[in-house]
């Protein structure tokens, strides 16, 4: 049995690890082979009885990370458009530039904006409840330079290719329950420094890469390891 992108931590995820964790002592035969780039392997190896952890080396290339915080009365269309601009002129050629926005909405601000700051560049919108006739235009490059505008959906369920920049705004939307109003809600909070290394490492793919982040060093350091898991943010 193989459980893949474990780092995800969804109820899904978690469930199985408990339940196979029970499972295992009554089925020796099974094998049971659990996944992941990003999750903390020291702390499952345990929950497993300390089982075996084999690391994988995947072919990278360095990525130059560049912290960039909001000056002034910047929005975030502004910090984006700036970002790119310094990518592209900073002795860089212009190449395909990942970003990652919370949510639909700051995706479709940004698609009204880019086009006229960026007319020679194509840029894409990608996010999970897009088309899928839309969102494979992604997978397709042409001549001009691309411009993806992504939610967290391009952190590890799609990789796009030839991505040379990353830019980062740090943030998600995130589901979590308040148990003191009773409701679920969708609000935008900073990711978590796992999910931050993970997009950066979007860019270093085919070659060396460069990611932007629109907050600062002491911003990054203050998050949290990883992502909190869903069975915390979840009315169970």
């Amino acid at each position: 049995i193989i459980i893949d992108e474990a780092h995800e931590r969804s109820l899904n995820i978690d469930f199985l690890l408990g339940w196979l964790k029970r499972l295992l002592p009554q089925r020796p035969e099974l094998k049971l082979i659990i996944t992941s780039a990003t999750l903390d392997p020291e702390r499952l190896a345990r929950h497993f009885g300390d089982a075996p952890i084999l690391r994988v080396e995947g072919r990278g290339y360095p990525i130059e990370t560049l912290y960039r915080a909001p000056e002034g009365n910047e929005d975030l269309e502004d910090q984006v458009a700036a970002a790119v601009e310094d990518l592209w002129r900073g002795g860089r050629d212009a190449g395909d530039t990942l970003v990652f926005l919370p949510g639909e909405r700051e995706i479709n601000d940004l698609m009204r904006i880019l086009p006229g700051r960026f007319p020679r560049a194509e840029v894409l919108p990608l996010y999970s409840r897009l088309p899928a006739a839309q969102q494979d235009r992604v997978f397709s490059r042409g001549k001009a330079a691309r411009i993806i505008l992504s939610t967290n959906v391009a952190e590890t369920s799609v990789t796009v290719p030839g991505i040379r920049y990353v830019v980062d705004t740090g943030t998600a939307r995130v589901n979590r329950y308040s148990a003191r109003l009773g409701v679920q809600q969708l609000q935008i909070e900073p990711v978590a420094q796992s999910a931050a290394n993970q997009r950066a490492g979007r860019c270093g793919r085919v070659g060396p890469g460069t990611c932007v982040r629109l907050y600062d060093t002491d911003d990054f350091a203050a998050r949290a390891p990883f992502t909190t898991p869903e069975i915390l943010r979840s009315n169970l």
